[in-house]
């Protein structure tokens, strides 16, 4: 038996760099922490969650991906290194699709997230592994010894 169940996504907190997703850099407090986005009418209903330091990452149930936050280290995979105070969509590189990984013209199934204090990992049911950030450490998971350690980077591991 499936039980669906309707939930909204609450973010309070410090918005100063953009991590409660708001869209304002004032405190939020828990009253006000509804993030409208993410409702079935809206961006789609949330089905993983990950926070980091000052950043959050979400998959929708049509594995749609949302970050936002400081990302001023890459770690909100977007492509650029910018504080986002609202969710902006995070596309994984193409070869998913190329690899008949699919789902429902989506890209494949994405069954976790987890976010470090200035990076993020992303990976599908079918062993795809991406991560984006912050690399000084060698976190990300490949030499930090490459002239662009510190480049957001979406990174495939088979």
């Amino acid at each position: 038996m499936q039980c669906e169940v309707d939930m909204d996504l609450l973010c309070w907190g410090s918005g100063e760099l953009g991590q409660t997703g708001q869209g304002r850099p004032e405190v939020i407090p828990p009253e006000e922490a509804l993030l409208k986005e993410f409702a079935t009418s809206g961006l789609g209903s949330v089905k993983l969650l990950a926070c980091g330091s000052s950043h959050s990452v979400v998959v929708t149930v049509d594995n749609k991906i949302f970050a936002w936050g400081n990302g001023t280290s890459g770690q909100l995979g977007n492509g650029e290194r910018a504080v986002k105070k609202q969710p902006v969509e995070v596309k994984l590189p193409q070869e998913l699709n190329v690899r008949g990984s699919h789902l429902d013209g989506n890209f494949a199934n994405v069954v976790g997230i987890a976010c470090g204090s200035r990076h993020s990992f992303i990976w599908t049911e079918t062993g795809q592994v991406y991560s984006f950030g912050n690399n000084f450490y060698a976190q990300l998971g490949y030499d930090f010894q490459r002239a662009d350690f510190k480049e957001n980077q979406k990174i495939n591991f088979l």
